[in-house]
């Protein structure tokens, strides 16, 4: 009997959903992830190892978590590596100590570790760090406060830690000088193939990744040369990719001029915003794990902070699901390393492994990233304090998990609920104004830029705005409003790259009319 599509195919969407995209070829996940994994691994394993032999595995494991800051800055070309893994070694040698220092006091330790995770917040998006953002000074901070080491020789060996891996994270700069603007001018090349061959899905995710192909040359300095040269030639060959048909262009859509646009305060920005949330969601969820009386409240903050890493509610709650299967499956896995009780050289190699893992999958596969990061936390403690027993350690963390994804999504889904929508009216105005900009001086490259990378905030606002629950008033119309900016915007911005006069007259001359007061249509 065939089974019912109407009945099968919810479940298999939600499985899908679940599990995520096929997984890229073992050469493409290496490619992706394999130098950043096997810096991290080796930067865990070698305080490890310097830890138990001097009979102090504690202060080991308290150096494998400095040993965090190896899986930061790997996209970033070296002139400019150098400064921000130094800075974030430093702020890891912190995240170390404020953790050891507030262990034993619940919820001085949830207000520190929510603290950590709003001035982290903040300063992976001005400093553009990148990924993992502010989850992992969480996870340094409340795995140090379960080691009961000592703060002073706890700091000292993250610091040591940290500063190896500096050292680990700079070391391809003896063979490879170019590698990570080489490897950014890469994928813009291959963005932009997608987008000429009709495969790519919106003009604005390859224009983000020749911006930051841009981006990496001239954080190296590299203002000339064969691979600037290849630069320019992508983007050429982008803008003349972009479509730009004006018959088929919507035309605007009406905004109630009755209903006032929203007035985006300070605190709207984005930046300010994901780190009030985040902040708040990682002590409320310390707090509330304290609150009932459970041991080590930092799981709770760890899992908060990786549930408010999404942009949004929906991505909010995608984390929250993929990170609860991901906990449930590695605190399954701690318990069975645990239980097995291997020798303490296995422990350090499975230790090792994980991390190496965890880096090749974490952009693909988050549920699976999971899954090991917890047993990979988890091992640390256990090695510092091998006292507890496996029933203890699944049954706390799984409540600890629980209680840090429901804050999160609370805080999430309560908090700045109309950041977006109140910021997308001034975007699409902010668009308008670069478009007519550049119909008033065609001949400016800065004017140019200054539309594509205008271009490139209105989607992202414009995909915060559509993912609210309940957006400011007149959001559906800013909305529309915005994809007729952007359309108009990348069309004419093709149009010029192309040398179609005839066609760059035309929708200048639709910009000037249609844009000139974007509010009213």
């Amino acid at each position: 009997m065939e089974p019912v599509p109407a009945l099968t195919s919810p479940a298999r969407r939600a499985w899908r959903h679940l599990l995520g995209q096929p997984l890229p070829t073992p050469s493409a996940l290496w490619q992706g992830g394999g130098r950043r994994g096997v810096t991290a691994a080796a930067c865990a394993v070698l305080p490890l190892i310097v830890g138990v032999s001097a009979g102090e595995p504690g202060l080991g494991a308290a150096g494998a978590l400095g040993a965090f800051t190896a899986i930061y800055g790997h996209a970033l070309p070296y002139r400019r590596r150098a400064v921000v893994v130094a800075g974030v070694a430093l702020a890891m040698t912190v995240a170390a100590w404020l953790g050891a220092l507030t262990g034993p006091h619940p919820v001085v330790l949830a207000l520190v570790c929510g603290g950590l995770a709003a001035v982290a917040t903040v300063a992976t998006a001005v400093w553009r760090i990148g990924a993992p953002g502010p989850a992992g000074f969480v996870i340094v901070c409340g795995g140090s406060s379960a080691l009961g080491t000592a703060p002073g020789e706890h700091a000292l060996a993250a610091g040591a830690a940290a500063a190896l891996a500096w050292v680990g994270c700079m070391l391809p700069w003896l063979w490879d000088r170019t590698g990570p603007e080489r490897r950014a001018v890469e994928q813009a090349e291959r963005a932009v193939g997608a987008l000429v061959a009709g495969t790519a899905v919106q003009p604005v995710v390859v224009a983000r990744d020749v911006r930051l192909a841009d981006t990496a040359m001239t954080d190296a300095g590299r203002r000339d040369g064969d691979l600037r040269d290849r630069l320019r030639l992508i983007e050429q060959r982008f803008f003349e990719a972009l479509p730009t048909d004006p018959d088929v262009l919507p035309r605007p859509a009406v905004v109630d001029p009755t209903v006032p646009p929203p007035t985006p305060r300070w605190w709207h920005r984005p930046w300010v915003v994901t780190a009030a949330r985040t902040g708040i969601g990682v002590a409320a969820a310390g707090l509330a794990a304290a609150a009932v009386g459970l041991h080590n409240t930092y799981w709770a903050a760890t899992s908060a902070a990786a549930v408010l890493a999404g942009i949004d509610a929906r991505q909010a709650g995608s984390r929250a699901l993929h990170r609860a299967f991901g906990t449930v499956l590695g605190v399954l896995l701690a318990g069975a390393i645990i239980w097995a009780d291997p020798p303490v050289a296995v422990s350090i190699l499975l230790v090792g492994l994980m991390q190496l893992t965890v880096e090749l999958l974490i952009a693909h596969r988050y549920w699976m990233a999971v899954s090991l990061i917890t047993p990979l936390v988890l091992t640390l403690v256990h090695m510092a304090l091998p006292q507890r027993s496996v029933g203890e350690l699944v049954v706390e963390r799984l409540s600890e998990t629980g209680i840090g994804i429901v804050v999160a999504l609370a805080v999430g889904l309560a908090l700045f609920r109309r950041s977006g929508s109140r910021r997308l009216p001034a975007a699409v105005r902010a668009t308008a104004a670069a478009a007519l900009a550049l119909t008033a001086e065609p001949g400016r490259a800065d004017v140019e830029r200054h539309l594509h990378d205008a271009l490139v905030a209105l989607s992202d606002i414009a995909l915060v705005a559509r993912a609210e629950l309940s957006p400011a008033p007149a959001t559906a119309a800013w909305l529309h409003q915005a994809r007729h900016v952007a359309d108009l915007g990348w069309a004419l911005l093709g149009a010029r790259a192309r040398g179609e006069d005839d066609l760059t007259a035309a929708l200048t001359r639709r910009i000037r009319e249609e844009l000139a007061h974007p509010s009213a249509g």
